[in-house]
């Protein structure tokens, strides 16, 4: 013990020696130590953040170009004017407010000046560089933009909650695009870090053309999660994973008749048709517009499954069911619910053939898909008679019509609301689609 005190001591007598004989470079030494790690951390910010922050490796399916990311990807590097929330209505972005005047001719937006490009640089309204059909943008000064518009247009902030970027996608959100990789036009790979001093996780994408390829390389290791997987049945294929399923809303599962086939002309057979659909599992859609917009209504008609009204709605239609036949039209994704309808159709009397296609054909007679829903309630390009190329139905009615140019000029909210009740009414009630469910995709992650 005594042996172990003295030892203590000589060495405590030797730091103190050597502290006292070289204090000056002790000191010296701890500066430049301070001043280089000051130096480092300013220099090299990324340096010691990256090499701790978590990565994220997601697999997404599909043909994306640099200009046409998905939203997803879009909304995590940069900001539109507006942004629209759960119901489809705008919210302050890059703007903090704007007013409209000239009955919706003119809109005035006051951006926040603090906002700033990945490159350091403030973002100001001569930045704006959106290109919509009939509408100038002007600049007032740094903060204050107009938008003239040659017709008033109601849908207008929604269509201003698209991202913006400048040249290299350089944007103004939490991330930025650390690395991009092309094979021709198509992203392979795209890596995502943070963009200002928030400690986010790295986010890195690879891009697969089908789904079969995205499991294969989730099973490999390559990639730690897949997002909007659309068939239940490919996670079979995983056995292990944390799994979640989302409603989409912004997407609903129809049936769509030819308006100008003889046999689905008329309104009475395809309300005939609607009532012999049998039940699936997934959240019923009643019309159009989604159940999560501020324009969406429940009061139109239900086509529950009725067999007995569905034959007397095509006996009155004077159809001789023995001679009557149908092709059924679809895509990979949706043929058992394909099947399924052709078998209840077929029991009705009406033979139904299910074809299987890749892509929309012309010529169908009935058509199963899934189509985008607008955020906005504005649907005239899918059912305006003028609207050739995508009005799938070739729909043509002067009320719907009417009703849809009213709907787009009227700005306010609660006038929209009852036309566009007066709209999904009608439509439903004349079936040119009939509007089945909100299509699910599923998530797996390893975490």
């Amino acid at each position: 013990m005594a042996t172990t005190i003295r030892r203590g001591r000589y060495y405590w007598r030797l730091i103190r020696e050597l502290a006292h004989a070289h204090t000056a470079w002790l000191v010296v030494g701890f500066l430049v130590g301070l001043i280089g790690s000051f130096v480092s951390v300013r220099l090299f910010p990324s340096v010691p953040s990256q090499m701790t922050l978590p990565t994220i490796r997601t697999a997404l399916v599909g043909d994306f170009t640099s200009s046409a990311l998905p939203p997803s990807i879009q909304q995590l590097v940069s900001r539109g004017l507006t942004q629209l929330d759960d119901e489809g209505l705008p919210k302050p972005a890059l703007s903090l407010s704007w007013q409209a005047t000239d009955s919706g001719r003119t809109y005035e937006f006051i951006l926040n000046p603090l906002y700033v490009w990945h490159n350091g640089k403030p973002v100001d309204a001569g930045d704006v560089n959106y290109n919509i059909r009939d509408v100038t943008f002007s600049v007032k000064d740094k903060t204050t933009l107009r938008a003239s518009l040659k017709e008033p247009f109601s849908p207008f902030l929604s269509l201003v909650a698209k991202p913006l970027f400048q040249s290299g996608l350089r944007g103004f959100g939490p991330y930025k695009v650390d690395t991009i990789r092309l094979k021709g036009d198509s992203v392979q790979y795209l890596k995502l870090t943070s963009a200002g001093p928030e400690r986010l996780p790295v986010r890195e994408y690879r891009f697969y053309k089908t789904e079969a390829q995205a499991i294969t390389a989730f099973k490999l290791g390559d990639i730690d999660r897949i997002d909007e997987l659309t068939n239940a049945d490919d996670l079979k294929a995983i056995s292990q994973g944390q799994k979640k399923e989302t409603v989409r809303y912004d997407r609903v599962v129809a049936l769509y008749f030819n308006t100008g086939d003889p046999f689905v002309s008329e309104k009475s057979i395809r309300q005939a048709l609607a009532y012999a659909v049998p039940t699936f599992p997934e959240e019923r859609a009643r019309s159009p517009i989604s159940i999560k917009s501020w324009g969406y209504t429940d009061e139109v008609r239900l086509y529950d499954f009725d067999a007995a009204q569905a034959k007397k709605l095509l006996t009155k239609a004077g159809v001789a069911t023995r001679s009557a036949t149908l092709t059924l039209t679809t895509f990979p994704a949706y043929v058992d619910v394909a099947q399924a309808i052709a078998k209840s159709w077929t029991s009705l009397g009406v033979a139904t053939l299910v074809k299987v296609e890749t892509s929309v054909t012309s010529g169908f007679q009935v058509l199963l898909g899934a189509q985008n829903i607008p955020p906005d309630p504005d649907q005239y390009p899918l059912w305006h008679q003028t609207q050739k190329q995508t009005n799938l139905t070739g729909y043509a009615n002067v009320k719907i019509d009417k009703l849809l140019e009213d709907g787009r000029r009227e700005l306010d909210i609660e006038k929209r609301k009852k036309i566009y009740a007066d709209f999904a009414k009608r439509l439903v009630e004349d079936a040119p689609a009939v509007f089945l469910y909100y299509p699910k995709t599923y998530t797996i992650s390893r975490r």
